[in-house]
């Protein structure tokens, strides 16, 4: 990744500032459990809402697990996170107040802003949610779903990261946040954290159907035989083969929602014709009919992902014309 001497300071300056957003354990066994960093930084670590107050108001926030021998693997350069250069803790910097070192730019501010505004003559910071929300719009893989789908930011969604209260004692959590945890135990306590969380148990394509014939609009065209198993087995390889992707699907029936996107979360989801009518529905004038909503499924994720067969004029290729 980089050559020695610059390997040799990175390892330096990262335990010299780890201290500003570390977490504990009680010794480095669980530690030594993961595997090393190709540039001597911690393996795994926890973040802490890091303040300069006794009782911050974001000390509420659950503290995060941030796996840097992943992130390692995965982003070239080391300046896409650590974006002045110097690879100390972010926690140096940014803080639950925000201080003059991170340009008053709070934590939370540094770990979610989507709103980043490019520079020109610096290297561009990236939060950890622009950099996720990046990977979902350039991989073809990510792109079909993510271009016509928003994730919802709820508690699910923020307890992907926000994942290691429940492996720290009170007072490792106080010394967190202050700033005075060791980085030791910060570092045992993030490898039982990481130890501790459940894989994902996903719903298999044997659930659904493996085939759907979509007729409610079969006037013109025969009825469209979606190709229902063959889709979904295609996407949850996908998703087995990706961390990242394993990390956000969390939830058995997660990869359903990018269809039926509006229905609990479920093996069985209700047709789309129970939302979407053949004619706009004058109660809610927003809500595509049911032609659009069909074709801006379909045609959206074909589109998001580079999909060239068939093309969206060739209509008889998912329906056939009625003889």
């Amino acid at each position: 990744m980089r050559n020695g001497t610059v390997l040799l300071l990175l390892a330096a300056l990262v335990l010299a500032g780890a201290a500003c957003l570390t977490a504990p354990g009680t010794g480095s066994a669980s530690a030594a459990t993961v595997a090393s960093t190709d540039s001597g930084a911690p393996s795994a670590i926890v973040m802490f809402p890091v303040s300069a107050k006794p009782n911050p108001k974001g000390s509420a926030m659950t503290p995060t697990v941030f796996n840097h021998l992943n992130h390692e693997k995965a982003i070239e350069k080391c300046e896409t996170c650590h974006h002045t250069g110097d690879p100390v803790a972010c926690g140096t910097c940014h803080t639950v107040e925000g201080k003059a070192e991170g340009k008053f730019v709070t934590l939370e501010r540094a770990m979610h802003a989507t709103d980043i505004h490019k520079r020109t003559d610096q290297n561009t910071p990236s939060s950890c949610v622009s950099c996720h929300a990046k990977q979902t719009r350039e991989r073809q893989e990510c792109a079909g779903c993510h271009a016509i789908l928003t994730p919802r930011h709820d508690a699910a969604w923020c307890a992907t990261c926000h994942n290691a209260k429940g492996s720290m004692t009170h007072q490792q959590l106080r010394a967190g946040i202050e700033g005075t945890l060791p980085l030791e135990e910060n570092e045992a306590i993030a490898a039982k954290a990481e130890q501790a969380q459940k894989p994902n148990r996903l719903l298999t394509p044997m659930h659904g159907p493996y085939k759907v014939s979509i007729d409610a609009l079969s006037e013109k065209y025969l009825p469209s035989n979606f190709t229902h198993r063959r889709h979904v087995s295609s996407l949850m390889e996908r998703i087995r083969n990706d961390k990242l992707a394993r990390a956000f699907h969390n939830s058995p029936a997660v990869l359903c929602s990018t269809c039926h996107h509006r229905s609990p979360l479920s093996a069985k989801p209700p047709k789309c014709g129970s939302c979407h009518t053949k004619e706009i529905d004058r109660m809610h004038p927003n809500r595509p009919n049911l032609k659009a909503a069909y074709h801006l499924q379909c045609m959206g994720c074909h589109k998001g992902m580079n999909v060239s067969r068939p093309k969206d004029t060739d209509c008889t290729t998912c329906h056939k014309a009625r003889p």
